[in-house]
């Protein structure tokens, strides 16, 4: 009887010992946090939902997602070590009119203007942590955002400020719209060695994204997707503005920003790069400086600039700022 007993136990072992450990994982849940009725105490879940997001983050497991309820959050200020480091993350709102998170502090301290200080170190270390139908609020000086995490995706967002860092591998926008500071940048693209952008739309008054790094220059190529956007800028129309992508390649050393440029881009109120002939790429004026032949721009998998110049001819339409079957002049 001892015998069969230990045959049995030892067929069950071997039986778990074959399965894949994928099967044996626990599957990813969904931890609810309502910052106005949840109380830290509850377990988490729909009926019965955290106050704070610190809480939940704790409590995720890798791959876990967040449904944020109505209100402002925040993680900053809290350390990632043992909430969010190392794990794969997804936040969820309500919609950008409901639910918002800030980025840092709400009013960045003027002790750090120009460093990195001032940035959010709560995803230090994550994974990929992504946002959606939410508003994500920044501030309006230098060297804020998301600092150290792998990869990040905000879908069905809008995002109020000034941003520099996101996924330290690549970071992906989608169906985002930028509100950008006035007569600033809505973003560098500081730290992500590629940068998405994805039926976006960006409100902006002179400036729009800054294509430049001194972080990681010289150290690999950028590259910058950029399909189906609209730009909505409202300077002065008689006043120089900066392009929708505005470059200074000058410090890259070997290596190069490579633009890619697809789908209807639709772009008002910016003026056209006397050396580029576009309106959605351009040196805003400085190339004799920030044009050092260190972009490629594809319009379409169709290399349109390189080494300092126009490569065949621009398919772009001046009137309305799209790429379609015009001609540069």
């Amino acid at each position: 009887m001892k015998k069969r007993i230990f045959a049995a136990l030892l067929c069950v072992i071997m039986l778990f010992g074959m399965l894949p450990i994928t099967a044996l994982a626990a599957e990813p849940k969904t931890i609810y946090v309502d910052g106005t009725s949840g109380n830290d105490k509850n377990n988490g879940s729909k009926d019965f939902p955290y106050a704070t997001v610190e809480k939940a983050v704790t409590e995720a497991e890798s791959g876990d997602t967040i449904q944020l309820g109505k209100g402002n959050y925040t993680l900053y200020g809290v350390s990632s070590t043992g909430h969010t480091k190392g794990k794969d993350l997804t936040f969820v709102g309500l919609g950008a009119d409901k639910t918002a998170w800030n980025i840092g502090a709400e009013v960045p301290d003027p002790d750090y203007f120009g460093t990195e200080y001032n940035s959010d170190y709560s995803f230090d270390g994550a994974g990929t942590v992504t946002f959606r139908n939410m508003t994500l609020r920044s501030g309006a000086v230098d060297y804020l955002g998301f600092a150290r995490i792998n990869e990040t995706v905000v879908e069905n967002c809008t995002i109020n400020g000034k941003t520099f860092y996101w996924g330290y591998e690549s970071a992906i926008f989608k169906n985002t719209t930028f509100n950008c500071p006035k007569l600033d940048y809505a973003l560098w693209t500081y730290c992500s060695p590629t940068m998405t952008f994805e039926n976006c739309t960006f409100n902006s008054s002179g400036k729009v994204i800054n294509v430049y790094t001194d972080y990681s220059a010289g150290k690999h190529d950028i590259f910058v997707n950029f399909k189906n956007c609209t730009v909505n800028n409202t300077s002065d129309p008689d006043s120089e503005t900066k392009q929708v992508l505005n470059v200074n390649d000058s410090n890259m050393k070997g290596f190069k920003y490579i633009i890619n440029i697809s789908g209807e881009n639709k772009v008002s109120g910016i003026s056209v790069d006397s050396t580029t002939c576009s309106r959605l790429f351009g040196f805003g004026g400085k190339a004799k400086t920030n044009n050092t032949g260190r972009l490629n721009v594809f319009i379409e998998n169709t290399q349109v600039w390189g080494d300092g110049e126009r490569v065949g001819e621009h398919a772009q339409n001046f009137s309305t700022g799209s790429y379609v079957n015009g001609k540069a002049p």
